[in-house]
């Protein structure tokens, strides 16, 4: 798999805290990929590309972009 080239992948959430910063708002979320031997992936994603109320063990759709989360959608969100 080529992490430079943008894609959408199936994640499991491993843990989401929301952090307050200056006033906006931002999801650190950290996801497993559905690939054996992945590690964990860790990101800052915006409060409005995120859901702020994810759930741990929560499945997920996370687009990337040059090997960075750049957005995380519940199934089915288009």
């Amino acid at each position: 798999m080529n992490l430079l080239l943008p894609q959408t992948r199936e994640a499991i959430v491993l843990a989401a805290r929301i952090v307050d910063l200056h006033g906006d708002r931002f999801v650190d979320v950290t996801l497993r990929f559905d690939e054996p031997g992945a590690a964990p992936v860790t990101s800052r994603v915006s409060g409005t590309e995120c859901p702020h109320d994810l759930a741990e063990g929560e499945r997920v759709t996370a687009r990337l972009v040059l090997g960075i989360v750049t957005r995380v959608v519940r199934p089915g969100t288009p």
